[in-house]
C-alpha cells in the first residue's frame, strides 16, 4: 500500500489491492491403504434371561412375533414356570446353585427361578426346608449384582403369593431386608422391593405383617425406608379394615395408633404424607376418638389434634 489510492481501496473493500502470495500448504500425510479383508462383526453384550439361558440364541417363533409384547412375556413366564418332573432333585440342585461362587450370577438366577417354579407348583417340597430356603434368598437379595437381587426379591414375592400364611414365620426376616432395599439408588431395585412387600401385605397374616413393618422400618434412620414402611402400612390398614384396627385388641390398636402418630409427625415430608393419609382414613370411625385418647402418645397428641380436626372438618364439608 504505497499510494493513497491503494490504502483507500483497502479500507473500502477489506482486502489489499495487490494480495501477497500465500505460502504453500504442506501436503497431507499419506494414508494407509484400506484392508480388503472383511471387518469382524461386533455383537452387543446382552443380558441373559432369568433362567440363565440366552434368549437371543433361540429360534424366533413367527406366531409369537406378531403377538403384543405383554402376551409374549406372559407366555414365556408360563412356559418357564411349568411343573418339574423331579422337584426333590431340583431343590438339591437349587441349593448348590445358590451357594455357587458369588461372581457366577447366571447360576444364581437359575436357582432362584427354580424356587419360583416350586413355589407355584411344588409347595409341599419347600415346606420342610422353608427357613433355610428363605435364608438363602435373603442372602441373594443382598447380592451386589442388581439382576440377582431383583430376581431374589421376585422369588420372595412369588413365595408370599403361593405359600401365603405358611410364610408367616419368615415375614419378619424377609421384610427387614426388603425394606432396607427401599433405600437403594437403583430404581429397579426399589420397585422390586415394593412389589414384593405389596405381595406380603396382600397374602400373609395382617398382624404378622404389621409387626414386621414396624420392627423393620418404623424407626429406621433412612427416610426412604420409613416412607416405604408408611406406604405399606397405609395399604395394610385398608386390607385389615378400620373397625378391626380400632377394636381395642391388645398389641394391635395400641401399636397401630402409636406408629401412625409417629409417622404423621416424621421430619420427612413423604413419611408424614402416608402417616396423615392413614389418620384421614381412621379419624371418621366412631371408635377413633376414644382409642386415640387412650393409646396415642401425649407429646404427639397435641401436635396432631389440629390435623385431626381439619380431617373432621373436611369430612363434614365445613
Amino acid at each position: 500500500m504505497n499510494t493513497p489510492a491503494e490504502l483507500r481501496d483497502y479500507l473500502d473493500v477489506g482486502t489489499p489491492v495487490k494480495s501477497r502470495d500465500s505460502p504453500p500448504r504442506p501436503a497431507p500425510p499419506p494414508t494407509k491403504p484400506r484392508s480388503k479383508l472383511p471387518r469382524p462383526t461386533r455383537f452387543l453384550s446382552l443380558q441373559k434371561a432369568d433362567t440363565g439361558s440366552d434368549v437371543c440364541c433361540q429360534p424366533i417363533d413367527k406366531k409369537a412375533a406378531s403377538e403384543p409384547k405383554g402376551q409374549i412375556k406372559k407366555s414365556q413366564d408360563q412356559a418357564r414356570l411349568q411343573p418339574l418332573s423331579n422337584p426333590e432333585q431340583a431343590l438339591t440342585k437349587t441349593f448348590k446353585l445358590l451357594h455357587s461362587a458369588s461372581d457366577d450370577w447366571e447360576k444364581k438366577i437359575e436357582g432362584l427361578t427354580s424356587l419360583r417354579v416350586m413355589a407355584q407348583n411344588h409347595m409341599d417340597i419347600l415346606m420342610p426346608k422353608l427357613h433355610d430356603i428363605c435364608l438363602a434368598i435373603i442372602n441373594e437379595v443382598k447380592n451386589l449384582r442388581s439382576a440377582v437381587s431383583c430376581a431374589a426379591m421376585a422369588t420372595l414375592g412369588d413365595m408370599y403369593v403361593h405359600l401365603q400364611r405358611a410364610m408367616d414365620s419368615e415375614v419378619e426376616g424377609t421384610a427387614r431386608v426388603l425394606l432396607h432395599k427401599a433405600s437403594e439408588a437403583n430404581n429397579f431395585i426399589r420397585q422390586a422391593a415394593n412389589f414384593a412387600l405389596g405381595h406380603m401385605v396382600q397374602s400373609c397374616t395382617p398382624t404378622r405383617v404389621m409387626n414386621a413393618l414396624l420392627v423393620g422400618g418404623l424407626s429406621h434412620r433412612n427416610a426412604a425406608v420409613r416412607s416405604c414402611t408408611a406406604q405399606h402400612l397405609e395399604r395394610l390398614a385398608e386390607v385389615m379394615g378400620m373397625a378391626r384396627l380400632l377394636s381395642g385388641k391388645k398389641d394391635l390398636t395400641d401399636r397401630f395408633l402409636i406408629a401412625v402418630s409417629k409417622l404423621a409427625v416424621d421430619p420427612a415430608q413423604e413419611v408424614r404424607h402416608h402417616g396423615r393419609n392413614i389418620l384421614r382414613n381412621v379419624a371418621p370411625n366412631g371408635d377413633f376418638a376414644k382409642m386415640w385418647d387412650k393409646f396415642a402418645p401425649r407429646k404427639e397428641r397435641e401436635s396432631l389434634r389440629e390435623v385431626i380436626s381439619k380431617v373432621n372438618l373436611k369430612e363434614r364439608n365445613i
